[in-house]
């Protein structure tokens, strides 16, 4: 297979590590970047992680939940990792997803984020991006621009630019 099954994608965010990791576990921010959704995160290593799905995401057929897995390292606010599973491939093996965030003086943070999806590598595409986003097509390359355009602006990438 020629797929790139462990991606890592880094950006820089104007923002302080604490706001980010916030963005990142709670819902008031998950649901204005990437493909929203609520999440649910019981941070202790072993505790619950979902994504929810949006209502436009359960008109295209979706259930309650997008994203479920667990909490296997928890380190706020610089460390998350979790196991991934994406409901619409049920009978896929769970896979690794691990949120790094590094703040310097400046109050800018580096965020590292690693999707190991040797378990299910028929997810390698999809999470790479490259298709339309407004069709769940946008991959990780889209979650984390909607991340920091949230974080350095105020507002979701669903808003039309002007």
């Amino acid at each position: 297979m020629s797929e790139n099954l462990v991606q890592t994608y880094s950006i820089y965010i104007n923002a302080p590590a604490e706001r980010v990791w916030e963005a990142i576990t709670q819902s008031e921010h998950t649901r204005r970047w990437g493909y929203g959704g609520d999440v649910e995160l019981d941070p202790r290593p072993g505790g619950v992680f979902k994504n929810l799905t949006t209502e436009e995401m359960k008109q295209m057929g979706m259930g309650d939940v997008a994203i479920e897995g667990s909490v296997i390292e928890i380190d706020p606010p610089h460390r998350l990792v979790v196991s991934w599973k994406a409901s619409w491939y049920p009978d896929s093996e769970p896979t690794r997803v691990s949120w790094e965030l590094t703040e310097y003086p400046s109050g800018l943070t580096r965020v590292v984020l690693t999707h190991d999806v040797t378990a299910a590598p028929q997810l390698a595409a999809e999470i790479a991006g490259g298709g339309d986003p407004q069709q769940g097509g946008g991959g990780w390359l889209w979650s984390l621009s909607g991340l920091k355009t949230l974080l350095e602006t105020g507002a979701s990438m669903d808003q039309r630019a002007t």
